[in-house]
């Protein structure tokens, strides 16, 4: 006959079985970092596409110089010097920040990304820059981390989510995966390429939409 005290185990030991497979099953979190760099427009282009109902979490560290030394801003930029104003064909973003982070994904419009955290979405490949007129005597970077939920497989047939490959493929030998891996029927080693998420840039089978 078992006791309250054993029954007790019995449903605690259920309860973590549980949360482990609603875990594994849920998305997982990837990543990247990128060094902005002060140079020019973009001053990094990430690689990384953004598809419909994918959105991306972005923050940002270090220090960009606009005069060489001296005044050296972070992400968040200089609000004192007025960008409205140029006498070298305008800022980024008129009306941001001097000197502070920007980014834009795609065709969409510049907007302000600073220290962070700040969101941001829409179709496209997402890139950074500073929000500069002249860039020629800039010194410093940014560095920027984006952040953004991926779930296990390929994805085929499912545009809800952003797909990062195979469940179980990271540190595997990829000679061992068969079809779930590559989506062959043949389930050939030399086909089971793993995604990698800056590779392609939306972390999807090449060669596929979804």
């Amino acid at each position: 006959m078992k006791t309250l005290s054993g029954l007790a185990t019995v449903v605690a030991v259920l309860a973590v079985s549980l949360v482990g497979q609603a875990g594994a099953a849920g998305p997982g979190t990837v990543s990247n970092t990128y060094t902005v760099g002060s140079q020019g427009v973009p001053g990094a282009s990430t690689g990384l596409v953004l598809t419909t109902g994918m959105s991306v979490t972005v923050t940002a560290t270090g220090a960009v110089c606009p005069f060489g030394a001296g005044l050296c801003p972070g992400p968040d930029g200089y609000v004192p010097w007025d960008t409205t104003t140029s006498s070298y064909g305008g800022f980024v973003l008129p009306g941001a920040p001097a000197w502070g982070l920007v980014g834009r994904v795609g065709s969409g419009p510049w907007v302000q990304v600073g220290n962070g955290p700040i969101t941001l979405s829409g179709t496209g490949e997402l890139v950074f820059a500073v929000n500069d007129d002249l860039f020629s005597d800039n010194a410093g970077s940014f560095t920027v981390t984006v952040s953004y939920a991926c779930w296990p497989g390929w994805g085929y047939g499912d545009e809800n989510h952003t797909h990062c490959g195979p469940p179980g493929l990271a540190g595997k030998d990829t000679s061992a995966a068969g079809p779930a891996a590559n989506g062959n029927a043949n389930g050939r080693a030399e086909d089971a390429t793993p995604a990698e998420p800056g590779a392609n840039g939306n972390g999807k089978a090449k060669g596929h939409s979804k």
